[in-house]
């Protein structure tokens, strides 16, 4: 019995047979890959062998080092996958464990390329054979497989677009999406410049979406769409604006996850037109009716669908985009509401709505959807982000900045609301004002040191006149004087009578002109009887 514990090995094999497990069987299968290693190496000059592997690792490094630097450096926007997906993911699925080198990277790299040929064969046509994608398509994998493990990012990158090709044309479109996804996240840790980087992200990303929606995946194929809009800033500083291209991508995929009929911040839309608007329609009041309908049957209730809507909005909101963030958050609270619960989420999207209208200094629209929106749900007039809505709003109508300070203090009452908001949002609370857009401060200037310089600034008159008379007072006390007017010249009689009566010839043409110049009287023309 503690024999049958012990020995694993054997239990396996006694439950589902020594054929795929054994120790013997794994020997045979690596023998003709260690001979065919060794018949490679060896037809092979040693000095070649060692400068192709010394130059293939030193270009994987390479390739490493950029990547880390991009992705750790802050100030840098990094790829789409990084943005909506977790750091560990995007190592791990980038960068395999080990990477090959010498030998055995060669041996590889000459299996990938008998694959290649295999699935160019299979692509020809013959005199008694057609193309076969599938084929193909699966010898172009174990090629971009085998690439991967040698860290050949552009080789891996090209052969899984043909895969993706391939799988696309025979209907196999998950597989394809896949292919195409994995594609642009090689093109995001390439060392190819960022023009050409950012081209490739955004393409492979939108034929990702495009077969995503042919398999009737919404949620995929608008999660895609996103990534590639986001493709066309990386590299770029956080805190740059985006450019007309980008900007328009992004909305049209906020779009994709809420369409327009159902946002209530549609209207903060700032470039392109909706998909289910048409300017030409005859009856605009059925037309409108069908968009809802069809709205109704687009919008993705997906679980975490809204927190994808909700990073572009951080995104956003780093770039001082206010307007286009607003409309991001809106569709993320429209989505939410669509469920049907009234979650802690719904509550943090309200409150956020609320900091961005007031950052761009509208609080009468702040305080109407707070009134006529946010407090008709039951459940969030007991939340804590009520609360603080409430005191922030109250704050900016009565331009009061001390209630203002209280209310987003960090050690005020409304502390655990503020902690449990996005960074970004908990950031642009500090700069609410209580009149006028939020603006960001300049580095190293505030108002204390811009007070202190202005003080600075300003001379002392009594320590002037007590102190030694010197050329730097003088002036200084001269630049402090204001100039004194000119004396006014008194007039004589007869030009002060000329003086008037230019004034009331000047009245009786203004009485004149709005016709008060008729002096009878009209009595006569009133019955009084």
């Amino acid at each position: 019995m503690a024999h049958y514990k012990k020995d694993a090995a054997s239990n396996r094999d006694a439950l589902f047979g020594g054929g795929g497990g054994s120790s013997s069987s794994r020997a045979r299968s690596q023998r003709p890959a260690t001979t065919t290693a060794t018949t490679a190496s060896s037809s092979r000059p040693k000095s070649t062998t060692s400068a192709a592997a010394n130059t293939a690792s030193s270009s994987v490094t390479s390739s490493n080092n950029n990547t880390n630097a991009t992705i750790a450096d802050p100030t840098i926007t990094p790829g789409p996958s990084t943005i909506f997906t977790t750091s560990g993911r995007i190592t791990s699925r980038s960068t395999p464990i080990s990477l090959l080198a010498g030998a055995a990277k060669i041996a590889k790299m000459a299996e990938a390329e008998d694959y290649r040929l295999k699935a160019k064969k299979a692509m020809t046509r013959g005199v008694f054979s057609k193309p076969d994608p599938i084929s193909a398509s699966n010898f172009y994998k174990r090629a971009a497989d085998a690439y991967k493990q040698c860290g050949e990012n552009r080789l891996e990158r090209l052969h899984r677009i043909a895969s993706g090709d391939c799988q696309l044309g025979q209907d196999a479109y998950a597989t394809a999406a896949a292919e195409y996804t994995r594609a642009a996240e090689l093109a995001e840790a390439s060392d190819e410049i960022s023009a050409r980087k950012r081209q490739e992200c955004h393409k492979l990303h939108l034929d990702a979406a495009g077969a995503w929606a042919q398999m009737g995946e919404k949620g995929r194929a608008a999660e895609s769409t996103m990534k590639a809009a986001f493709g066309l800033v990386m590299g770029e500083e956080v805190g740059t604006k985006m450019d007309v291209k980008a900007l328009t991508s992004v909305e049209e995929g906020i779009e994709s996850f809420v369409p327009d009929p159902l946002n209530r911040k549609r209207n903060y839309r700032r470039t392109g037109a909706s998909a289910y608007k048409d300017a030409n329609a005859v009856d605009a009041e059925a037309f409108a009716r069908t968009a809802l309908q069809l709205a109704n049957q687009n919008i993705i209730t997906d679980s975490y669908a809204h927190e994808t809507v909700f990073k572009v909005g951080a995104e956003l909101i780093k770039r001082r985009h206010y307007e286009s963030a607003l409309y991001a958050y809106g569709a993320g609270t429209a989505s939410l509401e669509q469920e049907g619960f009234a979650t802690v989420s719904l509550s943090r999207a309200y409150v956020s709505e609320a900091i961005l209208t007031l950052a761009m200094g509208d609080a009468v629209a702040a305080s109407k959807d707070f009134t006529g929106v946010h407090l008709q749900r039951t459940a969030y007039l007991s939340s804590r982000e009520c609360a603080l809505e409430e005191d922030l709003i109250r704050a900016c109508d009565a331009m009061d900045l001390e209630a203002l300070e209280e209310a987003r203090s960090r050690s005020g009452p409304h502390r655990s609301a503020l902690a449990s908001l996005e960074p970004i949002v908990r950031e642009l609370v500090g700069e609410i004002r209580v009149s006028g857009r939020a603006k960001k401060e300049k580095a190293g200037v505030s108002s204390s040191s811009l007070s202190s310089s202005s003080m600075a600034a300003v001379p002392k008159t009594g320590t002037a006149a007590r102190g030694p008379a010197s050329s730097n007072t003088d002036a200084a006390a001269a630049i402090a004087k204001p100039p004194s007017p000119p004396p006014k010249k008194e007039l004589s009689g007869k030009e002060l009578m000329q003086d008037t009566d230019a004034c009331f010839a000047e009245m009786d043409d203004i009485m004149n002109d709005m016709g008060l110049d008729d002096d009878e009287d009209d009595d006569d023309d009133i019955d009084l009887t």
